[in-house]
């Protein structure tokens, strides 16, 4: 039976095929990747990879240009090196992200609606005012300041920890950050250890004072070298850059949230646990979500949810306002 991965990239290819979004020369690569690869767009289509409320002046690529953010592009997917803007891989997460949560901007109650999918006691979202600038969401966050990783470049979306999404929302005990991480198609099936070497020892001596300190959200029950595998150690380090958020008060929060938003369909992702350490520490364990939880002092440090569910609450807060939204969302991604 196909991977997840497999059939999400042939539901791609069929968008590309099919939908008005898409225009002829979208759709009708040139290159020998692209012909090969149905989910792979154009050279210089590749903004026909985002919402159509998203493209052109003052859209996603502005957003992006203006903040300074990397488009996650890559020589895999045969992106033209030296452009910014979007990738080509209509299978991309950060282009799902993008997707989903910035036309929810310009839908009144939209973006309550999504969160309040994931936390019940949500009565506001806060507009996150940084640098001059300000939106209900950002893309590729590293914080305040500098990046968790304090001697590394303040590049958002390249090279150092950095959130797919994140929002700032009112609750009646105070301000709670979300933290998002967006995955699509991914998959860890190696189980790679990342603590090898001087790469190794530098993410030791980065993270490993954080992780044991005094506001730590993990529990000191399990040594951080179980965690140097992925998804565990990007999971970690979000939860990390949360802890730092809330011991600073950054934008005012007394909470944050790593909310791990994944199809309930990758499997693949959703129940591989690719540290054999942690494997066979809680052998009782199946999901990479309840692996990690177990390895946090409170129980709601982690949330993973699929992303039908914030669809299905956007639908119910206005159906009416969100229709083009919703039908783009589910005939696409089938969430």
């Amino acid at each position: 039976m196909p991977s997840f991965g497999v059939e999400a990239r042939r539901r791609q290819a069929q968008f590309r095929e099919r939908s008005a979004t898409i225009s002829e020369s979208g759709r009708s690569p040139f290159d020998e990747k692209g012909r090969r690869h149905g989910h792979l767009l154009a050279h210089g289509s590749e903004e026909e990879n985002l919402y159509p409320g998203l493209r052109g002046k003052g859209g996603a690529v502005e957003f992006f240009r203006d903040r300074g953010i990397k488009w996650h592009r890559t020589s895999r997917s045969g992106d033209t090196r030296g452009v910014h803007g979007p990738t080509r891989n209509m299978a991309s997460s950060q282009i799902a992200c993008v997707n989903f949560l910035l036309p929810l901007c310009s839908m009144p109650g939209a973006m309550l609606a999504a969160i309040r999918a994931i936390d019940h006691d949500v009565v506001d979202v806060n507009p996150i005012r940084h640098d001059g600038r300000e939106s209900p969401v950002e893309f590729e966050w590293i914080g305040c300041g500098h990046p968790l990783e304090e001697d590394a470049a303040r590049t958002r979306g390249a090279n150092v920890t950095s959130v797919d999404a994140f929002l700032v929302a009112a609750t009646r005990m105070g301000l709670r950050a979300y933290l998002m991480e967006w995955k699509y198609v991914e998959e860890y099936p190696s189980g790679r250890y990342k603590g090898h070497g001087k790469s190794g020892d530098t993410r030791r001596s980065r993270y490993r004072p954080m992780y044991d300190a005094d506001h730590s959200s993990f529990n000191g029950n399990v040594p951080m070298e179980e965690l140097l595998y992925e998804p565990f150690y990007q999971l970690m380090r979000l939860r990390l850059l949360a802890d730092r958020m809330v011991a600073r008060r950054e934008l005012g929060v007394s909470d944050a949230r790593v909310v791990v938003v994944a199809p309930e369909e990758n499997t693949d992702y959703r129940n591989r646990i690719t540290s054999k350490p942690l494997a066979h520490r809680f052998p009782r364990l199946k999901t990479v979500h309840d692996v990690f939880q177990a390895t946090l002092k409170r129980n709601d440090g982690l949330v993973t949810i699929p992303p039908s569910l914030m669809v299905e609450a956007v639908d119910r807060a206005d159906r009416e306002e969100s229709s083009t939204w919703t039908a783009y969302q589910r005939e696409r991604y089938g969430w």
